[in-house]
């Protein structure tokens, strides 16, 4: 294919994250709920993203209300947090983020851990069916055989808590989540200038969509990447559109992972102005996606990468629609010819 039928425009959009503050309570006796202070980074457009508790939603979006925790302590940091606290519980979520409403206390002069997760505001139920979460003893988080779909899978990476003899000024344990997938979306626009109209259809690609993500305290990680699914995409509703507004399909999201051999297919139709005599269609058949590399993150080649969104852009003009006969006119002019008399110029 041409290397100019599809290109990348300013793929990689970072996913912005701000750490959230220790809140602390003062003037409260013990025994003291274990609370959380919950905190999502800047969503990305989605089918179901997440966004802060205390965000406006927007359409396709969703506050983020449910989180689902685990927690374990020990006796020394960094060794074996071994006593149950929290395992997958559910926590609602208010409005400003935060939550005291557990039924479970500080123990002092521990060392705890904590980790959390949403998927879509919804539940992953440990050990049950596919997919899993876990958390170890060691403060190791693993999601399971996870497949993306429509929801926005959000974690907040384990968290150490420490207890001294007086619990009752501990506050809440703050959690930060971040989003775990990639996105993929592809905008198009109508290159032709003499108000023909073009339709994009069939617009799709295959993809490894199962996954495990496993986390420690220095280790980020999807990995055992299986079973293909095809990512469909509409282009302004399946319907026609003209010159020059582009339009962008919805976004789909994808298990991180390198994009090098991935490839998209569609077909472009253009219409004659009326939007509905077809001129010229034509399928475009492996359009590769591999992004290079990117300026943002910098360290990353043909690699989608979580937590970060990349559109993907073309135009469509004559010049890719390779099947388009253009009207040519063969222009020529007769010569003026001379008439001759034989009667001359007769003056009287």
């Amino acid at each position: 294919m041409k290397k100019n039928v599809f290109w990348l425009s300013a793929m990689a959009v970072t996913v912005s994250m701000a750490s959230c503050s220790l809140e602390e309570v003062v003037d409260q006796a013990a025994p003291k709920a274990i609370g959380f202070s919950s905190f999502v980074g800047k969503p990305t457009r989605a089918a179901t993203e997440i966004i802060k508790p205390n965000g406006t939603e927007g359409t396709g979006q969703a506050k983020l209300s449910k989180i689902y925790v685990f927690g374990n302590y020990g006796e020394t940091i960094g060794s074996t947090y071994d006593k149950e606290v929290f395992n997958n519980d559910e926590v609602t979520v208010t409005g400003d983020g935060t939550n005291t409403a557990t039924t479970k206390y500080w123990v002092p002069n521990k060392k705890y851990m904590f980790a959390a997760y949403s998927n879509g505001n919804n539940k992953i139920e440990s050990g049950v069916g596919d997919p899993s979460v876990s958390f170890g003893t060691n403060g190791r988080i693993t999601i399971a055989n996870y497949s993306a779909g429509d929801d926005d899978l959000i974690l907040a990476t384990p968290s150490e808590v420490i207890t001294d003899d007086d619990v009752s000024y501990r506050g809440k344990v703050s959690l930060e989540f971040k989003h775990l997938l990639s996105q993929v979306a592809f905008e198009f626009t109508n290159g032709f200038t003499n108000g023909y109209k073009v339709k994009i259809t069939e617009l799709q690609f295959s993809v490894p969509n199962k996954a495990t993500y496993s986390y420690s305290t220095s280790d980020y990680l999807w990995a055992g990447h299986t079973e293909n699914a095809t990512k469909s995409y509409t282009v302004n509703g399946g319907n026609v559109f003209g010159n020059p507004t582009p339009q962008c399909s919805e976004y789909n999201f994808v298990i991180p992972q390198s994009n090098a051999s991935i490839k998209a297919s569609f077909t472009a139709t253009v219409y004659d102005t009326d939007g509905t005599t077809q001129i010229a269609a034509k399928d475009f058949n492996d359009v590769k996606l591999k992004t290079g590399t990117t300026t943002t993150p910098s360290s990353d080649s043909d690699v989608w990468t979580k937590g970060y969104r990349y559109k993907y852009t073309a135009n469509i003009d004559q010049t890719v629609m390779d099947n388009m006969y253009p009207i040519i006119f063969d222009v020529s002019v007769t010569e003026w010819k001379n008439a001759t008399s034989t009667t001359g110029f007769p003056l009287n």
